[in-house]
């Protein structure tokens, strides 16, 4: 039976549930957003709090458009950073936002009348960029997350690597410098995350401002070294400032190291990576391959493409849209 969809009259909601602020899309299943909604995530007031905020996102979403009706909107799907265990279904650890063992679908089951689906927020990436972006022609590709925190999904074989319990993937915790004394939000030292996040960025720069060092982003932000973030240090850097090129050079020689690993491990067709500190552009992607290439084994090193995602800042909300995409064309949602 050929069957066509009527993508214009038939919609779903994606939510990007970041540490620093959560996006909403209200969108028909062709793509096209018609609301767009971003809030603060209260990550300080705790679990409860930041589900609270999602359900009335969503409700706020699904109430956005006259004519849109809620029996048209097919789900939800989320993406969460952290540690998503798909057997039973909850995010078992989250460095990032300091949460274990909790359980968003219990959570938002009273607050929200949609089918809720949710994975980690890079697999996510990469599932969106396998649906609808760079990696539909590739059967073996990489999205790597550098934003808050570094993630990775990983497409084998035009499959989705989730591991046994759905913990593959977490490329911002393998250990990059074992002499390091800087602990990750995983409570380990020398992690990937910890040297070269976003969150990472904005830390070290901060400490060398405090330690004396000169620098533009002194005047930059007006001598309160607490709001120096990872997107200035990259705007000072483009600028020629020595010691923003430091700090951002280092970072993505960290990053640039980790994908060579991954080079070795998977022989990917193209790592494409997204995430706020991504948005740098050039300055980000031209270091990259430059130690990608002198650190990877030469047959395949030269063959590997390293792209920036498809969708810039709206990745994890494609992947999202994906995940209920998905399950509607398998006839799970209807």
């Amino acid at each position: 039976v050929l069957l066509k969809f009527d993508g214009k009259r038939n919609y779903v909601i994606g939510i990007d549930l970041g540490a620093t602020n959560t996006r909403g899309v209200l969108s028909n299943l062709d793509g096209k957003f018609l609301t767009e909604i971003e809030v603060p995530t209260r990550l300080e007031a705790g679990f409860d709090a930041v589900m609270s905020d999602v359900g009335n996102l969503i409700n706020e979403l699904a109430e956005s458009k006259s004519n849109v009706k809620k029996e048209r909107i097919y789900g939800v799907g989320i993406a969460v950073a952290g540690l998503v265990d798909l057997n039973k279904k909850i995010v078992e650890y989250s460095p990032v936002f300091d949460w274990t063992h909790v359980d968003i679908l219990t959570s938002l089951e009273n607050k929200v009348e949609f089918p809720i689906i949710f994975d980690n927020v890079t697999r996510l990436m990469a599932l969106g960029g396998m649906c609808f972006g760079k990696g539909q022609t590739q059967q073996n590709f990489i999205c790597i997350n550098v934003g808050y925190g570094i993630g990775s999904g990983i497409i084998v074989n035009g499959k989705l690597l989730t591991g046994s319990e759905g913990f593959a993937g977490e490329f911002g915790h393998i250990t990059i410098d074992r002499d390091s004394d800087i602990q990750c939000s995983c409570k380990k030292y020398g992690c990937l995350e910890a040297l070269a996040s976003g969150k990472a960025i904005a830390f070290t720069t901060q400490s060398r401002l405090a330690r004396g060092q000169e620098s533009a982003l002194r005047e930059m932000c007006g001598g309160d070294y607490s709001k120096v973030t990872a997107k200035m240090v990259a705007d000072a850097a483009k600028e020629g400032d020595e010691m923003a090129l430091n700090v951002f050079n280092r970072a993505t020689e960290y990053i640039g190291l980790g994908i060579s690993n991954l080079i070795g491990i998977f022989n990917p067709d193209m790592i494409v990576i997204g995430g706020g500190v991504s948005m740098a552009g050039e300055i980000f992607f031209d270091n990259i391959r430059t130690v990608v290439q002198k650190n990877s084994m030469r047959p395949t090193a030269p063959q590997v493409q390293i792209l920036p995602v498809a969708f810039g800042l709206n990745a994890a909300i494609m992947g999202a849209f994906s995940l209920i995409l998905n399950k509607v064309l398998s006839f799970e949602l209807s």
